[in-house]
């Protein structure tokens, strides 16, 4: 297999190979992803959980994925971004084969952990390897293409998961995305570029590693984002929650203080010290938030609230990943060369009036304005993303790419968990409010008008929430321009990133 990417390595399309194979795995597993969003409410009711317990098929996975980011970034950094690869995409090519199988909610559940161990190799290392393999000034193309996978793996997921689903079940959908998942695996394995032999360098830069960092890394971020999601069912001043908040402001201190000391540090901290890298991820991460309740709530609204199927369900929240495919490349394009300023401001500007609308839909509204929220909010995001990136990533300089990347993903997948936890929370709060269980697992209880208006009803007030953290993006990101025009806040130096 090395013979073929050696023959291919010193090409001038060879950027166009790597790009392909790492373009097929993140494509599987942004399949995954949004093949399981669509198809949660007939797994719930398969297995009869409420909308609380539901949840945890996405919070499991984020979690596990979140834990791993930064630890596979730093680790393939050491060992090579191949192997990463490939044993990442084993791992989830098995881990998806067990959960088709699961025969309770729980081994779902565990099946979406190891799910994520894999995913963590494969997003933590896609964006570095294809950032790696195009030249500085077309940084912004090759972001704003690896945006097209994903938004084609957005697309994917719904049209696959709900067709799937219709005629055959939703077991036989991981099935299928295992089986893919081999075939990236092996296209992988034939076209990336074999890793160097490091001899015994490579066996002093993996017992270097920064563990201990790692450790307390894995466990903040487990401890907050347990903390978040308990919520729902603990009150806010209750003895677990206190202790946990506590255990995660100790843990992070302790993280903060070992990267600053450590001879070796997995995040180094001096990254934060450039303006357009911190208000940059400050910026992403709150993007996301308030975009991750779409993604939970609105199948539950369209399949139980409304009585879709599956498949007709996909259909209105096609618009928003089309438009996250189209206008990725577009955007990257356009930061080339006017910068990413502009760009991020009009697709955070999309993004809020896609929240808007989302929290003026109802059980009587047209679905059209459903498929129209769902465009602009894709359409949004797509815009947004590949020159926030592109900014995050040259403030950062290239010896940190990989790094980055598993920083990026985390941010990103950080915000998924507290945009889907919070508005569970409200939805959660509202229906009892309204003396309704969120519970919409029970065909029966689903003739109740009465319970299926309250959904909407909450559902309403989580986007509610969700416009709002849109439009303090818009002002963070137009903060950010003001500070670079005017501040002489210029891209710094590699030299200069400690």
């Amino acid at each position: 297999m090395d013979f073929f990417s050696r023959r291919i390595k010193d090409k001038p399309s060879y950027r166009w190979w790597v790009y392909g194979a790492v373009a097929i795995g993140t494509f599987i597993s942004i399949v995954e992803q949004s093949a399981t969003a669509i198809v949660v409410p007939s797994i719930a009711e398969h297995f009869g959980a409420d909308i609380p317990t539901a949840q945890w098929m996405a919070i499991a996975y984020m979690l596990s994925v979140s834990a791993l980011m930064m630890p596979a970034g730093a680790i393939a950094d050491s060992i090579g971004r191949k192997k990463i690869w490939v044993w990442g995409l084993l791992v989830f090519a098995f881990a998806t084969a067990l959960t088709g199988l699961s025969q309770e909610f729980w081994m779902v559940l565990v099946g979406k952990v190891f799910m994520g161990v894999g995913a963590s190799a494969l997003q933590a290392n896609g964006m570095a390897m294809i950032a790696r393999s195009f030249p500085d000034e077309e940084r912004g193309k090759a972001l704003g293409l690896h945006m097209t996978i994903v938004g084609l793996g957005a697309i994917g997921g719904p049209v696959i998961g709900g067709g799937i689903e219709s005629y055959m079940g939703w077991r036989a959908i991981f099935v299928f995305i295992a089986a893919f998942s081999i075939l990236a695996l092996c296209i992988a394995a034939l076209v990336l570029e074999p890793d160097p032999k490091k001899g015994s360098t490579k066996r002093d830069s993996i017992k270097d590693f920064d563990w201990n960092g790692t450790f307390l890394s894995a466990s903040f971020l487990l401890s907050l984002m347990l903390v978040i999601t308990f919520i729902n069912k603990l009150s806010f001043f209750s003895t677990y929650i206190i202790i946990g908040t506590g255990l995660s402001v100790l843990l992070l201190i302790a993280f903060l203080y070992r990267e600053k000391t450590a001879q070796n540090p997995m995040l180094p901290l001096g990254l934060f010290k450039s303006f357009p890298f911190s208000l940059g991820s400050a910026s992403r991460f709150l993007s996301f938030t308030a975009g991750s309740s779409s993604f939970f709530l609105l199948p539950f609204f369209l399949v139980s609230g409304l009585g879709l199927t599956t498949a007709s369900a996909a259909l209105y929240l096609l618009p928003g990943s089309i438009t996250l495919a189209i206008f990725g490349p577009i955007s990257g394009r356009f930061a080339d060369r006017i910068g990413t300023t502009g760009p991020s401001v009009v697709g955070m500007l999309l993004c809020s009036l896609a929240m808007y609308l989302f929290s003026n839909v109802s059980l009587n509204s047209p679905l059209l304005l459903v498929g129209i929220a769902s465009g602009l909010s894709g359409m949004g995001m797509s815009i947004f993303m590949a020159p926030n990136t592109s900014s995050i990533m040259g403030s950062a300089g290239r010896q940190h790419y990989g790094i980055v990347s598993a920083f990026l993903n985390l941010t990103r997948n950080g915000a998924h968990i507290v945009g889907i936890a919070i508005p569970t929370a409200i939805v959660v709060s509202v229906m009892a409010g309204l003396g309704y269980e969120a519970d919409l697992s029970d065909t029966e209880k689903l003739k109740d008008l009465g319970l299926r208006t309250a959904y909407a009803s909450a559902m309403a007030r989580a986007f509610q929430l969700s416009t709002v953290l849109m439009v303090f993006t818009v002002l963070l990101v137009i903060l950010g321009g003001i500070r670079g025009r005017f501040g002489n806040q210029s891209i710094r130096p590699e030299s200069e990133i400690g």
